[in-house]
C-alpha cells in the first residue's frame, strides 16, 4: 500500500474480513500518525447500514417493502413539527415538497433509487467549463452549519413540487431517499428528533460486532474533527477549485461533510466497516435474514437495494465468479472509500482514504491490488502484480500479471 499512498499523496487504511482469517486484518499506509483505529468519514457506505436497518424492520413485520413510504415519513415530519426544534421545517407532508405522485413511492423504490425524488447533492459535470456543485459551495460558505435533513429535503433544487420520474421506473441516484428512510427508522423507534435515534441499533444482539460497534459514531451533527476523524482534503475541481493547490481544500472543520442523515453520516475505522459488511453479506449473514439479504444483492443491474454491484466497475479484473463483488462506494467532501464483498472467496474488503478526487480512483486502485493479493493467498496462487486504470468512478480496468 505504500506505493499507492505515495502515488496519490494520501493516507490509505484497508481492512479485510472473511472466513479465511481468524479475525479482520488492517493495513495502513501514508500518514505515520494513522493506525488501525483511525476513523474516517465513509459517505454513502452508510446506505448499506440504513438498508440493513430497514430490512430488519421488514423482517419483524413493521412494514413491507411494497408499503407506501409517505404515510410513515409524514408521521415523522408531524412529530418533528410538534417538537418545534427544527428551524425551517415549514412543510407537513412529502407531497408539499414533491407533489402528489410521491404518495405512490414505496419503501422498495427508496432503497432501489427508483423514487424520482431529486438528490440534494448537486455535483454537475460540465463539458465546457468547471464542473459545478452549488451545494458544495453552500457547504464551504457555511462550515459550521449542520444542514439538517429537513433543510436538505426542502432545498429549491430538491423540492420542485414534482418527481423527476415515475416511481419504480429507471435509476435515479438520490441520497434524499436515504435521508427519508432514516426518518422512518427514527419514527418507528419512537424518536421524534431523528438526531437522537441510535443508528447503531441494527447491530444489537450480534456478539461478534461488539468491538466494531464500540468504535463507530454517527455524525448527525458536527464536523469530522468533532467526531475524531482524521483530516481530509477535497482535491476536486468543482466550482473552479484548484486541485493542485497545496493538499486540497481542508474539510476537517466543515460540518457539511456529513450532510445527508442516514445517507452519509457513518464514522469509523475500516476494520469496523469490514466486519459489519461481512456480517451483512458474508456466509451465515447475521444482520439480515438471508431471504431479505438476497433481495439486496445487485445481480444484473448496477444498483440493488442499498447496495451497488461494484464488480461491474472492473475493480477485480477478468471474467469469473472471483470478479463478482457487491457493496458500495463512499464519497463525501474530502474522503473517498469503498467496500466490496466477493461471495466466491467469502471475503469483504473496506478501503478508506483521506482525499476526495474527481474520479474517486484511489480506493478502486487499492481494491484492485488488495483483492487480488487476498485471492492469491486464499487459493495458494503465485502473487500477481496488478494495475488499475480508469477515467470515471463507475468504470475501470484491473489488470494482473
Amino acid at each position: 500500500m505504500n506505493d499507492r499512498a505515495d502515488k496519490y499523496n494520501c493516507t490509505f487504511s484497508v481492512a479485510i474480513a472473511g472466513k479465511s482469517f481468524e479475525e479482520s486484518l488492517t493495513i495502513v499506509a501514508g500518514d505515520s500518525s494513522a493506525n488501525e483505529s483511525t476513523k474516517f468519514a465513509w459517505g454513502s457506505i452508510t446506505k448499506m447500514w440504513t438498508g440493513a436497518s430497514i430490512m430488519q424492520l421488514v423482517s419483524r413485520g413493521s412494514f413491507g417493502l411494497d408499503d407506501k413510504a409517505a404515510p410513515m415519513a409524514d408521521a415523522a415530519i408531524e412529530a418533528a413539527r410538534a417538537l418545534g426544534t427544527f428551524p425551517g421545517l415549514n412543510f407537513s407532508r412529502l407531497s408539499d415538497l414533491y407533489g402528489p405522485l410521491v404518495e405512490e413511492v414505496t419503501v422498495h423504490n427508496l432503497l432501489a433509487m427508483q423514487s424520482g425524488i431529486p438528490d440534494f447533492d448537486t455535483a454537475n459535470p460540465s463539458r465546457y467549463g468547471p464542473d459545478l456543485d452549488p451545494f458544495r459551495a453552500e457547504v464551504y460558505a457555511n462550515p459550521n452549519e449542520d444542514f439538517l435533513e429537513y433543510t436538505l429535503m426542502s432545498e429549491p433544487w430538491v423540492a420542485k413540487g414534482k418527481l423527476t420520474s415515475t416511481p419504480g421506473e429507471g435509476f435515479h441516484y438520490s441520497s434524499t431517499n436515504f435521508g427519508i428512510l432514516g426518518l422512518i427508522l427514527a419514527h418507528h423507534a419512537g424518536e421524534a428528533d431523528y438526531r437522537l435515534f441510535n443508528q447503531s441499533s441494527f447491530l444489537a444482539n450480534v456478539p461478534e460486532l461488539e468491538r466494531a460497534a464500540s468504535t463507530i459514531t454517527w455524525a448527525a451533527t458536527g464536523s469530522p474533527a468533532a467526531h475524531g476523524v482524521m483530516p481530509g482534503f477535497d482535491r476536486t475541481d468543482y466550482n473552479g477549485q484548484d486541485p493542485t493547490k497545496g493538499n486540497g481544500v481542508p474539510v476537517v472543520d466543515v460540518s457539511g461533510v456529513f450532510a445527508g442523515y442516514s445517507a452519509a453520516d457513518f464514522v469509523g475505522p475500516p476494520r469496523a466497516v469490514a466486519e459489519i459488511g461481512y456480517a451483512l453479506w458474508g456466509s451465515g449473514s447475521r444482520l439480515v435474514p438471508s431471504k431479505l439479504r438476497d433481495l439486496m444483492v445487485p445481480t444484473t443491474s448496477f444498483y440493488g437495494l442499498a447496495s451497488q454491484n461494484v464488480g461491474l466497475m472492473g475493480i477485480t479484473g477478468g471474467e469469473s465468479p472471483y470478479n463478482v463483488s457487491y457493496g458500495h462506494l463512499g464519497a463525501t467532501y474530502g474522503y473517498d472509500s469503498i467496500f466490496g464483498y466477493n461471495p466466491t472467496l467469502d471475503v469483504g474488503i473496506a478501503i478508506a482514504t483521506n482525499i476526495e478526487t474527481e474520479t474517486q480512483t484511489q480506493p478502486s486502485d487499492a481494491f484492485c491490488g488488495v483483492y487480488n493479493r487476498v485471492k492469491n493467498y486464499i487459493l495458494d496462487e503465485s502473487v500477481q502484480k496488478c494495475t488499475y486504470t480508469t477515467d470515471h468512478y463507475y468504470s475501470g480496468t484491473c489488470a494482473c500479471i
